[in-house]
């Protein structure tokens, strides 16, 4: 199976500077992910440019699909991850990350949320989480808390991906590298960037795994948005 992560950056194609949802969905069609974990996704609501995007792309691309809500802009405006997969989804939620109890001046916070699905994988139950951690320290800590307390919960194959944030040298990661792999070790360019798109310099998005077996992993340039995606072929241990 494929398992593809994309921060799409709300469908706003990242040459032209518009919302393209059809762009993002052709983009997801070609490059053919079995699982594709979103980043920053639109729902629908009153700010203009709030539209359904999770539907529109799975409408557009047959697919099963759930959005994680994380915050409401400005009181109205969904925002969050998303899952579209053509494997049936058996249960999905959404996970809220608490916010950190004291925030810092001038700290750049937003609320920020984990989504949790258990797909039917040819008959197997693979855990999936989605997630896209804060751009303060005490918010990613919360973030890796809260992924390290589903992780331990759940004794499932499980995948986590999404944009963390975070370099692979960063200290905070350091849980979760104690409980995955990651796909990153069976990379032909271990530690290749993905942001930003059309210049990378830092690798901030990642596809961890655990109780499969990763055959490949490949950063995709792909620059429509302004994060390049990663996809990885696995296989299930057991089959």
């Amino acid at each position: 199976m494929k398992i593809m992560t994309f921060n799409i950056q709300h469908a706003l194609d990242y040459i032209n500077k518009v919302i393209d949802i059809d762009l993002f969905a052709d983009s997801i069609a070609r490059l053919g992910p079995d699982i594709c974990g979103l980043n920053e996704v639109r729902g629908e609501g009153a700010l203009d440019g709030y539209t359904d995007q999770t539907n529109a792309i799975a409408d557009r691309i047959d697919r099963q699909r759930y959005f994680a809500e994380a915050i409401k802009v400005r009181g109205v405006g969904p925002y969050g991850n998303a899952l579209v997969t053509k494997y049936p989804i058996i249960s999905a939620e959404t996970v809220a990350i608490p916010d950190p109890a004291v925030k810092r001046e001038g700290g750049r916070y937003e609320s920020r949320c984990v989504l949790k699905a258990v797909l039917d994988v040819d008959g197997h139950e693979l855990c999936v989480l989605v997630c896209h951690m804060g751009l303060v320290d005490d918010e990613a800590r919360n973030a890796v808390s809260t992924i390290c307390d589903i992780l331990d919960s759940c004794e499932l194959p499980t995948v986590l991906m999404g944009d963390f944030n975070l370099t692979p040298d960063s200290e905070l990661l350091a849980p979760l590298y104690a409980r995955l792999s990651d796909t990153d070790a069976v990379a032909a360019v271990p530690g290749a960037p993905t942001f930003p798109s059309d210049l990378p310099r830092i690798k901030i998005d990642y596809i961890f795994y655990r109780g499969l077996h990763c055959r490949s992993v490949t950063t995709i340039e792909e620059v429509i948005s302004d994060h390049l995606p990663i996809a990885a072929e696995f296989d299930f241990l057991n089959k």
